[in-house]
């Protein structure tokens, strides 16, 4: 998916393209973080908010008493609308999603074409499933493409509606709320963000959870709408807030336990992480006096010890790690701020390879970074002949943690340098990445070595 930004930050113009690995690399203060901020608030108005006008807009024809149609061309004309407007409602709300107020957004845009092509794609990939899940109905429907400009959307269970013309009514609507929640869900992806302030909130979060905070979060919007003055109570970027929600919901749950046997993909890699990253401490949750939970960390059979005393690299991935056992699925954004943090860099060269292992379990990821290992290690993982899996496993014995899913095709990665207040494609067809005048930096620290070193010889 393409975006395109205009003045945002120091940014003029420049575009992005969203692939299932993105890596954006650059200085300091360059405005990598309100590129992937921004991705982030997109992505989360695109897959959250369908307005009633839109269901109401489709012309609806109740072909029987559980079966309705809906025109293609309709479907896909009113789509692309809602889609523009779900941007401009973005672009309105820059403001209290930044948490600034002295005009840094004022003349923000966005633009991501979505083509006629694309959701047609899209609609064609929900129809060949030939049903919907639909909590909005209660069970699942069918779908069937009647004609070319025709789709059928009918309950696969026989259920007797009564005779009354507004539940007859708020059916139809279910229906159609569904099958646009499924093309939604086919042409996005579900953001989550770690953000780099993420290694201070893991053991600062429950502080933040007290009753000022949540009676800010109730009312915090409504405050601003009316009164810009209120602004000096608001605390953290919107992103940040919904962050520090997760740490809270995860804590809350019922129940943290993980069943060994029927872990997911994603709760295996978390230990993974733990085996080859951390060195095999281990991130658990423990019942406190309280009735409460705190987050733990295992160094070995008879040392457990606090998060806040643990290293700095396990603070670091342990907003990763309960990503992944606890929130992690397929068709996921997964967003991180500088996730080369903390980390050594053959530490940095594993997590990249966490990442493919990501990309090829259907999640896709973006990352900001200032680190050239992840630069010099990416091209060992985009190297590989994916269209034969077979022919990565001796490759793959040289990789640390000698999975083949690490590999990623290259058409799947878009790699950025930020220059000049723009976003430069540093991909080659034919090489891979080339990122030649990141390494300037090194020669130029070289360079100043040896300056330093002859001057200070004839002194």
């Amino acid at each position: 998916m393409k975006i395109k930004f205009s003045n945002l930050g120091s940014i003029k113009e420049t575009k992005l393209d969203l692939r299932p690995l993105t890596v954006i690399i650059g200085p300091n203060n360059s405005n990598k973080t309100y590129v992937a901020y921004c991705v982030y608030g997109l992505w989360t108005n695109a897959v959250s908010m369908v307005t009633g006008a839109l269901i109401h807009d489709l012309i609806v024809k109740r072909e029987s008493i559980n079966t309705i149609s809906i025109k293609v061309n309709e479907l896909i004309e009113l789509f692309i609308i809602e889609h523009n407007r779900k941007i401009l409602f973005f672009k309105e709300r820059l403001e209290n999603f930044f948490q600034d107020y002295n005009g840094l957004f004022s003349e923000t845009n966005f633009d991501i074409p979505l083509t006629e092509k694309q959701v047609q794609q899209a609609l064609d990939s929900v129809i060949q499933k030939k049903s919907l899940s639909s909590p909005l109905v209660g069970n699942s429907l069918g779908i069937t493409l009647k004609n070319d400009n025709l789709l059928f959307i009918y309950n696969l269970e026989k259920i007797s509606i009564p005779n009354i013309k507004d539940n007859r009514e708020d059916d139809d609507e279910a229906k159609v709320g569904s099958l646009i929640f499924a093309l939604i869900e086919q042409l996005f992806s579900i953001p989550f963000l770690l953000p780099a302030e993420r290694n201070a909130f893991i053991i600062t979060y429950r502080m933040l959870a007290n009753r000022r905070y949540n009676l800010l979060k109730e009312n915090r919007r409504k405050l601003l709408l009316r009164n810009h003055n209120n602004t000096s109570d608001i605390s953290y970027p919107e992103p940040i807030e919904n962050f520090l929600d997760f740490l809270t919901n995860v804590e809350l749950k019922k129940s943290l336990q993980i069943n060994p046997a029927t872990k997911n993909e994603f709760q295996k890699l978390a230990d993974e992480i733990e085996h080859f990253i951390l060195d095999k401490n281990k991130v658990f949750y423990e019942s406190t006096v309280l009735e409460g939970k705190e987050i733990k960390v295992k160094v070995n059979e008879n040392l457990t010890i606090d998060l806040y005393n643990a290293s700095s690299s396990v603070k670091q991935l342990t907003p990763l790690l309960l990503y992944l056992r606890y929130r992690a699925k397929e068709n996921d954004l997964l967003i991180i701020d500088e996730p080369e943090m903390n980390l050594h860099p053959e530490s940095q060269a594993k997590l990249l390879e966490v990442f493919g292992i990501l990309v090829n379990l259907g999640v896709k990821v973006l990352i900001t970074t200032h680190s050239p290992y992840f630069m010099e290690y990416l091209n060992s993982l985009v190297i590989g002949n994916i269209n034969h899996p077979q022919s990565l496993k001796k490759p793959a014995k040289e990789l640390y943690l000698k999975d083949s899913r690490a590999f990623v095709s290259l058409d799947k990665v878009s790699v950025y340098e930020m220059r000049d207040n723009q976003l430069h494609s540093l991909k080659d067809e034919e090489y891979g990445i080339r990122w030649d005048t990141l390494s300037d930096v090194s020669h130029e620290l070289q360079s100043r070595y040896f300056q330093v070193y002859e001057k200070g010889k004839s002194i």
